[in-house]
């Protein structure tokens, strides 16, 4: 894992999951949709007896993300990968890459990844997410504009950037709450509330290594939001599309940028 200025513009990487969705109505069109987001997080990063690092390189107990995911809701399988920079982790940059989907069961993702640090490369580890609210918004049929804010999602109608009231679509997407919540609960700083993708308690962190134990919770469009910034359609075989229970399938590219 590599760690201080998150994203930088040169930075470029990518993410792909497939998601099995039962029970859900999936549209009854011939065609699936591409969607970009820009979205904001945070990263919080425990030892293996569950306390918080405190990086003053990065703003304290929590470091602000930012970066671009484009979802492809056709199904596929890909082996692209997000890779993120964080400039500087106690004073030396830190690398998390290759993050990359195994499993989904339900709404939760368990991914793996590597990470490099002060002359320890490609240690592994694994994390998990909670995507209920990025699947709950994505059956809305998201548009250029639309904003998921925690467990709230709106259309901006008059294309102006400001969400007011009247563009709310729905308070409740069923958004989790990270669990970083609870490590940073009673420090006096604010908490992320729902996050449409909220890393869990059973995210497990490094496997092996010298510093096996130690946990990364990345938590997307916590306390922050995600931006739709681009939909495009894309043909889909015949009969893919099922009442029921279907196949969405995600894969993400995330640009780094100076956080």
């Amino acid at each position: 894992m590599k760690v201080a200025g998150f994203f930088t513009k040169r930075g470029m990487a990518s993410l792909a999951v497939i998601f099995t969705v039962a029970g859900v109505s999936l549209p009854s069109v011939a065609s699936a949709s591409i969607i970009t987001f820009d979205f904001t997080g945070r990263l919080t990063v425990v030892d293996p007896n569950g306390n918080l690092f405190n990086n003053a390189y990065n703003g304290g107990w929590q470091t602000p993300i930012a970066a671009s995911l484009t979802y492809d809701t056709n199904i596929g399988v890909t082996s692209s990968t997000l890779n993120v920079t964080i400039g500087n982790w106690f004073g030396v940059p830190a690398y998390v890459h290759d993050i990359t989907p195994s499993s989904m069961t339900g709404n939760i993702i368990n991914a793996q990844y590597l990470g490099d640090w002060n002359g320890n490369n490609n240690m592994p580890a694994l994390l998990q997410w909670d995507a209920t609210g990025l699947i709950n918004a994505i059956g809305y049929g998201l548009q250029v504009g639309d904003k998921l804010s925690g467990n709230s999602l709106y259309r901006d109608y008059n294309h102006d950037h400001v969400y007011d009231p009247s563009e709310l679509l729905t308070a409740n997407l069923g958004s989790a709450t990270p669990y970083s919540d609870t490590l940073i609960s009673g420090l006096g700083i604010p908490l992320q509330g729902y996050a449409p993708l909220a890393a869990t308690s059973a995210t497990q962190g490094f496997t092996a290594g010298p510093f096996t134990g130690v946990v990364a919770y990345f938590d997307i469009g916590s306390g922050n939001s995600m931006y739709v910034t681009s939909v495009s359609s894309v043909p889909v075989p015949a009969g893919v599309w099922l009442f029921g229970s279907g196949l969405l399938g995600l894969i993400g590219f995330a640009r780094r940028k100076a956080s």
